[in-house]
Parts: C-alpha cells; sequence; structure tokens
C-alpha cells in the first residue's frame, strides 16, 4: 500500500510539473512576442548589400539619432534580394543597395547617393577589414511608400529634406 501511495504521490508531481511548465512556456514564449513588438516598435532596421559605406553614413545616422533618442538603430546585411524580400514583408525599414534600381518603383520610395566604402573594424580579430579600391559607389536607399513606423517616417523626411545635402556631402 505503501509503494502504491508513493508511486501515485510521484506520477501526481510529474503531473503538476508538467503542467506548470507548459504554462512556463506559453508565458515565456508570450513574453518573447511582446519583446519583438516592444523592439520592432522603438527601432529602425536598416539593411546593407555593402556594409562598408556604413561609416561614410554615420553623421546621417547621428543627426537622426539626436532628434529621436529613443529610436535604437540595427543595422543588418544580405544580398539585395534578400533587402528586397524584408523590405516587402516589412522586416526591415530601409535598404541600401549599390548599383541597382528598384524592382517595383511604385512600392518603393527611392533616393541616390554616393557614399564611399570605408573599412570595418571586426572585434572579434581585432583589426579592420580595408576595401582593396575605396572607390564611390552609387547607392539606392530604399523604403515602402506606406510605412506605420513613426521612426521610419521621421527617417525618412530626414533623408528627403536633406537629399542635396547628402549628395554633396558624400559625392566629394
Amino acid at each position: 500500500m505503501k509503494e502504491f501511495l508513493l508511486v501515485c504521490a510521484v506520477i501526481s508531481m510529474i503531473v503538476l510539473g508538467y503542467y506548470i511548465m507548459k504554462k512556463l512556456d506559453a508565458f515565456l514564449v508570450d513574453n518573447c512576442r511582446c519583446v519583438d513588438v516592444e523592439i520592432t516598435r522603438n527601432s529602425l532596421l536598416i539593411g546593407f548589400d555593402n556594409p562598408m559605406i556604413i561609416k561614410s553614413l554615420m553623421p546621417l545616422f547621428e543627426k537622426f539619432s539626436k532628434a529621436n533618442p529613443g529610436c535604437q538603430l540595427h543595422f543588418l546585411f544580405g544580398k539585395p534580394e534578400e533587402i528586397y524580400d524584408k523590405l516587402d514583408k516589412h522586416c526591415i525599414d530601409f535598404g541600401f543597395i549599390d548599383n541597382a534600381a528598384p524592382e517595383n518603383e511604385s512600392t518603393y520610395n527611392c533616393l541616390i547617393f554616393s557614399p564611399k566604402q570605408n573599412s570595418i573594424f571586426c572585434e572579434d580579430i581585432g583589426c579592420s577589414i580595408e576595401p582593396l579600391n575605396p572607390i564611390e559607389i552609387k547607392t539606392l536607399v530604399l523604403w515602402k511608400s506606406t510605412s506605420n513606423s513613426n521612426f521610419a517616417n521621421s527617417f525618412s523626411d530626414l533623408l528627403l529634406s536633406n537629399q542635396t545635402a547628402i549628395n554633396a556631402e558624400y559625392v566629394k
């Protein structure tokens, strides 16, 4: 009889533990979803197909950050096709693509300028990666015509209002 009670107690503890773990898993999934929404709401996701131009764009990003201190900038890089795909799926807000024409001009707003390639510092290996030929690259900035993000609208307004200054600064 004692063994039967012991087995019942162990089984009930296992069932209770399983129930608690299911509740904990649901809580963590919901919490992760809430964190992702909060990050997306308070950040600007910018994709590059050539991360070597980021350094030459820092004055623009600093100006935006000063005007929008609550916004976090996240820089990503990938192939142009991936950037178009992420723009279409609203996974990123802006795409910087070298020497390319937009696939569907009615879907995107565009701005063209020519930043220089700069070195990239890699913390893991403790050195910089230098371009072999640090030339100016005609770069297309793309963003969706319709955006629900205030930060994306603010950044696009900054781009459009400073278009002449951006081109004059980066074409030097």
